[in-house]
């Protein structure tokens, strides 16, 4: 028969050398090694910083055309005719007045300059204004103030934060001198970093906000987009993007150049 198995207990003698035997282990010799600490974790830098404050707006083209200043013209050739009310100018013109100066080589004038008609490629420059303008013909209101482009127009101008702005098409209209303007027909936007394309375009407060209609393409460096329509807010700092929207970017840079949009300064030779 198998023998009963009982649990054997300690004696007092043996439970002391137990004892002696722990308290021998807390030797310095003995004593166990601390566990070295894990190195902290470095902080991950954020990625996009807080955007920098948008600067107060300055639109040089507000300043309107002081209509009490004389309209000078210059040509080589003069025709009144009494019946329309109309003076034309032939050959070589250049009209003046305050800062704005147009070249052409035909205007009709009435209404004593305050309507207008240039034709034979129209060229309006406004150092002032920091604006310059180039058309094929160019029917004018509100002494050179508004205008309907005709034949292919060119619109280079600053928006109000400094930036470079470009604006091509096959015609437009500007109100202004372009704070606001319609532009249509292959129409190519540059404003800094920036560069769109679509059939038509309104640029408003002279380039702060960009709205393109139909089949809108952009760049931003090596970012691209696409969509059926866009707005480019550069003072609210975003983009909206509707209809059949497509991106290929690189986040990291659109993030920065949306914190710090303001650091942009890129210059352009055909700036006034």
């Amino acid at each position: 028969m198998a023998r009963e198995l009982r649990p054997r207990f300690l004696s007092t003698g043996a439970l002391a050398a137990c004892c002696l035997w722990a308290a021998s282990c807390a030797a310095p010799g003995l004593t166990p090694r601390r566990t070295r600490e894990a190195p902290a974790v470095p902080r991950v830098p954020r990625i996009g910083a807080t955007p920098a404050p948008t600067p107060v707006p300055s639109y040089p083209q507000r300043r309107p055309v002081d209509e009490d200043l004389p309209l000078d013209v210059h040509s080589k050739a003069l025709r009144y005719d009494r019946a329309a009310g109309e003076t034309v100018f032939y050959g070589g013109v250049t009209a003046t007045q305050d800062t704005t100066v147009l070249l052409s080589k035909e205007l009709r004038s009435r209404d004593q300059g305050r309507e207008a008609r240039a034709t034979g490629g129209v060229l309006v420059t406004d150092r002032s204004r920091r604006l310059a303008i180039r058309a094929g013909e160019a029917d004018y209101t509100g002494s050179l103030g508004e205008a309907r482009l005709l034949d292919g127009m060119r619109l280079v101008s600053v928006d109000p934060y400094g930036l470079p702005l470009t604006v091509t098409g096959r015609d437009g209209t500007y109100s202004d001198f372009s704070r606001t303007a319609h532009v249509g027909g292959g129409v190519r936007v540059v404003r800094g970093p920036l560069t769109a394309r679509s059939r038509s375009a309104t640029v408003i407060d002279g380039g702060a906000l960009l709205k393109m209609v139909e089949e809108v393409r952009a760049a931003l460096g090596v970012n691209r987009l696409q969509a059926d329509e866009a707005d480019f807010d550069q003072k609210a700092h975003w983009i909206d993007l509707i209809g059949d929207v497509r991106l290929r970017i690189i986040p990291s840079q659109v993030r920065a150049a949306a914190a710090q949009p303001w650091a942009i300064s890129p210059t352009s030779k055909e700036a006034p």
